[in-house]
């Protein structure tokens, strides 16, 4: 929520460089986040990611042999190889669970050394933090437990997701281009790059500004939130002097605008949905086919 509310008050454009500030924020999270824990952790979910990709390049190869084998009505090496991919089942479904096992346990690593930083520094003797933040001055903390206990989650979260979305194409890019040149030399995968370079500089002009949606969104999730919590904080005082209808157009308002916001931002994401699915998704199908039939005509083997 920091990251995106600073993004959107530093007004960073879409492709532009992010400014010193938001590096030593991302800094500051991550070296309290990162030990030698979270370090074995990324190492072992990098394993599990590349034997999972080396595994489906097995199978997409051994399907083969089981589709040639029931075109060619040859069925005593079909049993042979439906056998062998129901034992090697097992070793990829372990695979499978290992993957979401790592990447929950990195997850409950990084909110695990943030938290007790965290209860560390607002608990520290004889500074009060707890007190200043929540109840002195004007520059207080709002809704300090509610950082402590949900943000940094769906921040671990967040993060554990990102990092194994940001290892797995990696990790694809290198098999998939040293199985695909090895079957069709260079031309190919070099060409599938080419045109993805160029299909993510199309999207990215169609691209709304997501940082700015998104900081705006979760500045009214909190003002909704906190209207509720006046709500209870007041709600004797509102008993009392019959503020119900006052009070009821209060939280309306607040849904209302929260409300707009989202449809605003769904309707910003349609035309850039567009183009990206049809750019990365089905044009480059028609692409893969071409590159499909190009051994054949050229009489490659």
């Amino acid at each position: 929520e920091h990251v995106q509310t600073y993004k959107a008050q530093q007004r960073i454009s879409k492709g532009g460089s992010v400014e010193s500030g938001l590096k030593g924020t991302m800094h500051s999270i991550l070296s309290r986040t990162f030990s030698s824990r979270e370090w074995f952790t990324i190492a072992k979910l990098s394993l599990m990611l590349l034997l999972r990709t080396v595994g489906s390049v097995w199978v997409a190869r051994h399907w083969g042999r089981i589709v040639n084998s029931i075109v060619r009505r040859n069925f005593g090496r079909l049993r042979t190889l439906v056998l062998q991919f129901a034992c090697s089942a097992l070793g990829l479904s372990v695979l499978n669970a290992l993957l979401k096992y790592y990447i929950a346990s990195l997850k409950q690593q990084a909110r695990d050394r943030i938290t007790v930083w965290c209860h560390r520094k607002y608990m520290r003797p004889a500074d009060m933090i707890y007190y200043k933040a929540n109840k002195v001055g004007d520059h207080k903390i709002a809704h300090c437990d509610h950082r402590i206990t949900s943000d940094i989650g769906v921040f671990s979260e967040t993060f554990a997701d990102v990092l194994s979305q940001s290892l797995k194409p990696v990790v694809d890019f290198l098999v998939y281009s040293v199985e695909l040149s090895r079957v069709q030399g260079l031309a190919s995968p070099l060409t599938l790059y080419a045109w993805f370079a160029i299909a993510s500089c199309v999207s990215t002009l169609t691209l709304p500004p997501y940082g700015e949606l998104a900081a705006r969104e979760q500045d009214l999730e909190g003002k909704f939130r906190g209207a509720h919590s006046d709500l209870i904080n007041n709600c004797e005082q509102v008993a009392f002097l019959g503020g119900e209808e006052p009070e009821l157009r209060v939280l309306d308002d607040q849904f209302q605008k929260l409300l707009r916001h989202c449809k605003h931002a769904i309707n910003l994401s349609f035309n850039s949905e567009v183009v990206r699915q049809y750019l990365n998704k089905y044009f480059v199908t028609v692409i893969g086919l071409f590159l499909l039939a190009r051994p054949l005509r050229l009489g490659m083997n």
